[in-house]
């Protein structure tokens, strides 16, 4: 793996000294050159870090923050028995090793197909970044010709104390009886020493807009975010393409179908 460009890009993420220690330990241990992109999740915040390669999206703090609370942290941990899996006839032997069901759609409204399965190591972490819970995350990744993918990641409802209130999503919908939330944010990555403007403060006060330090310049992005929970499993569609809320529906309703 090319750990010079995983460091570079983590030099990006604003996170305390001991979580990096942590989470770079863990990636140094993960062996396949495609896991070259990284999503790390902290307490209400996403941030992105896309490379040239294959993505591997690390679904941690929204599913338990969204569902039963995190006591601080969640991010990736090294755990056996991590990998890539590129059919859907694989998909009864990633339920082995994850502990539930993983049943979801080969394709997606809007012509977005299969592409893989990756089972990746996660842990919630106290105040103090002492692991309260380890557990396997899933990331499926469904394909569009010409555009960003989509991802529905999945995870168990941790049932740990909650740190505090989650965002009220943008939207919910019932679907099928089933309750999903939709959720538009707004990530403005900034430099060291930017200075909030009372327009970030506004945005920030009003939900769904994030200013997060570490960035080389300002960069702004929306994503796109529908999640909901079956049977002590949480799913989350991401969507890098901010898709309108019909449509993020209309996705999550092919997956609880597909259950």
């Amino acid at each position: 793996m090319k750990n010079k460009r995983l460091i570079e890009a983590y030099d990006k993420i604003s996170l305390a000294p001991e979580q990096t220690e942590r989470i770079l330990s863990a990636l140094e241990q993960v062996h396949s050159p495609e896991r070259e992109t990284i999503t790390v999740m902290k307490t209400k915040k996403i941030l992105h870090i896309a490379l040239a390669a294959a993505v591997l999206t690390v679904f941690c703090a929204v599913t338990a923050f969204a569902v039963s609370g995190i006591v601080h942290s969640t991010g990736t941990q090294f755990m056996d028995n991590t990998g890539e899996y590129t059919r859907m006839s694989d998909l009864p032997a990633v339920e082995k090793i994850v502990g539930y069901s993983v049943k979801v759609p080969e394709s997606l409204p809007g012509g977005y197909g299969f592409a893989k399965c990756s089972v990746v190591g996660e842990a919630a972490c106290d105040e103090n970044n002492e692991v309260l819970k380890e557990y396997y995350g899933v990331a499926i990744t469904y394909e569009k010709n010409g555009l960003p993918p989509v991802r529905l990641n999945l995870a168990p409802v941790l049932g740990l104390p909650t740190a505090g209130e989650a965002p009220a999503p943008t939207r919910t919908q019932m679907v099928d009886g089933v309750e999903v939330r939709y959720s538009l944010d707004h990530y403005k990555l900034v430099p060291e020493g930017y200075e909030k403007t009372a327009a970030d403060q506004a945005a920030e006060a009003a939900g769904h807009f994030y200013v997060t330090y570490g960035s080389e310049r300002i960069e702004e992005h929306d994503y796109a975010f529908a999640s909901f929970t079956l049977d002590g499993v949480e799913y989350v569609l991401m969507d890098q393409n901010a898709e309108s809320a019909e449509v993020l529906f209309r996705m999550a309703a092919e997956v609880i179908a597909s259950r």
